[in-house]
């Protein structure tokens, strides 16, 4: 019996040493899936702050864009505006040249006759004498465009209505530039924003991956602590099972010892009671001994 008792605390003793071990092991995950959940949580908030501010760049650019087509379509009508304007221009312009430049030939004559002459220059073998006769008379047809483009810039400035039309065009046009800026300053700003945008939002998607990550070793590690506390609550069930046992033989050992001091105290009784009816005197030992095993 008693080695029996001794191979079962013995096995008591190795299962509360495992307890401990599963317990460390149980609180160690626990911690692992507090510090998962804590890097998800911050990395969940990252993540919200990204789309946020990538959805706000993603609306700036929206906006731009919008205010880019209003403006695009306000050029559109300002270049209508200013392509009437030089076709007023032109129109008053030849008319003023028509009327002061009647008596000579126009220069768009002259050109043609100057490429003939030039065409004739390239392609014909002349005599020296023809050729520096061709040439003379290409530098006159020059001298005399220019001369008359100095004519007809005279004839279109003194004339107040072609002046009028023109500041009119010229205010259309600087009007337009200035649109132009602005838009190009537009497209500047919304590209920026764009590039903002899917900067943010990649880092978003980066940030997101990674918090779905922390929550998977988050789950992982709740999961393995589960399993140590599981493991935990069945050793503690085999320790209660072992301390039954334990108690049990011990409870049996001190039966035993118990029934085997009686047995051995009866039979002392009963010998010295045999001395007690052959008449032989007792002691007082021999007298509580009786006592106590029920013959007196």
């Amino acid at each position: 019996m008693t080695e029996v008792l001794e191979n079962i605390e013995e096995k008591y003793d190795s299962k509360k040493k495992e307890l401990e071990i599963h317990r460390s092991s149980r609180e160690r995950f626990f911690k692992d899936a507090e510090d998962w959940e804590q890097k998800r949580d911050e990395l969940n908030k990252q993540t919200k702050e990204l789309f946020a501010r990538a959805n706000e760049a993603k609306e700036r650019r929206e906006k731009l864009n919008e205010e880019i087509r209003n403006l695009k379509s306000q050029k559109d009508e300002i270049l209508k505006e200013l392509m009437l304007k030089r076709d007023e221009l032109k129109e008053i312009r030849d008319k003023v040249i028509r009327v002061k430049a009647s008596e000579r030939p126009s220069i768009k004559s002259l050109k043609k006759r100057l490429e003939d002459l030039e065409m004739k220059q390239q392609t014909q073998n002349l005599t020296k004498e023809k050729e520096d006769e061709l040439i003379e008379e290409i530098r006159k047809l020059h001298a005399m465009i220019e001369r008359y483009k100095k004519e007809e810039e005279e004839f279109v400035k003194n004339d107040k209505e072609y002046q009028e039309k023109k500041a009119e065009y010229l205010s259309i046009k600087i009007k337009l530039d200035e649109l132009n800026q602005k838009i190009n300053g537009l497209i500047a700003e919304r590209e920026q924003a764009h590039q903002q945008a899917m900067e943010l939002f990649e880092q978003a998607y980066q940030s997101k991956a990674k918090s779905d990550e922390a929550h998977q070793n988050y789950i992982n590690a709740l999961q393995k602590a589960k399993e140590e506390d599981d493991r935990v609550k069945e050793i503690i069930k085999e320790l209660k099972d072992y301390e039954k046992i334990i108690v049990a033989i011990r409870q049996t050992q001190t039966t035993q010892k118990k029934q085997e001091r009686e047995t051995e105290l009866k039979k002392v009784a009963e010998d010295i009671y045999e001395k007690f009816k052959k008449g032989e005197p007792l002691t007082t030992e021999d007298i509580l001994i009786l006592q106590k095993a029920g013959f007196l």
